[in-house]
């Protein structure tokens, strides 16, 4: 199953792991005050925002017991989706770790060395041996990147000061594109390759 979706409203979007850090609870209120609520979730990564600007894509199936698929696999399977899925807007995207962007990872998805978006993963292991995966990416499609992770660095910097990335490390699709609804283009896109990529 695919599902595509973004947020109505603006919010931080975090990693269970980071909600155990000290100073966390406090850090989440004083971004709520500012209208960035934090949302706890159940995937891995760093914290990232959410907001309308942004598109989330997430794929959820199913690995029989015998069936070899790492982590790796994953990630790459998901990133290869999106970077065929771009290619048809003539966005030539880029599958690398971008070092001062947020949330860094292998997997990173850049355009002329600047993210446009973030994968994570989640696998839990049935009883028959399977494995169920959840493999989702956080594209940044429209609208101006300084709002959200000017959220999302201050409430870092409250109780995690060793923060390295930058905001200016990131960019969007729409930056890139000349079309009028670059959202509708990008979701356009990406669903017609899901419908008629093969499944993991």
């Amino acid at each position: 199953m695919a599902r595509l979706w973004q947020t109505a409203a603006a919010c931080l979007a975090v990693p269970s792991r980071i909600s155990a850090l000290p100073g966390f609870a406090e850090a989440a209120a004083r971004s709520a005050a500012r209208d960035w609520p934090v949302i706890v979730r159940a995937t891995g990564g760093a914290p990232v925002p959410q907001f309308p600007g942004m598109l989330n894509v997430a794929l959820a199936y199913r690995l029989d017991a015998d069936r070899p698929w790492s982590l790796d696999d994953g990630y790459r399977h998901l990133a290869h989706l999106l970077t065929g899925a771009l290619k048809p807007l003539d966005l030539v995207v880029e599958i690398g770790e971008i070092a001062d962007a947020f949330c860094p990872g292998r997997y990173d998805l850049s355009l002329g060395g600047r993210k446009i978006a973030g994968l994570a993963q989640r696998r839990r292991r049935a009883t028959d041996g399977g494995q169920a995966v959840l493999a989702h990416a956080c594209l940044l499609v429209a609208g101006d990147v300084a709002a959200p992770f000017g959220a999302l660095a201050a409430f870092e910097d409250s109780f995690m000061p060793d923060r390295k990335w930058r905001v200016e490390a990131s960019t969007t699709l729409g930056a890139h594109l000349g079309s009028n609804d670059v959202m509708a283009d990008v979701i356009g896109a990406i669903t017609e390759t899901l419908l008629s990529a093969p499944t993991p």
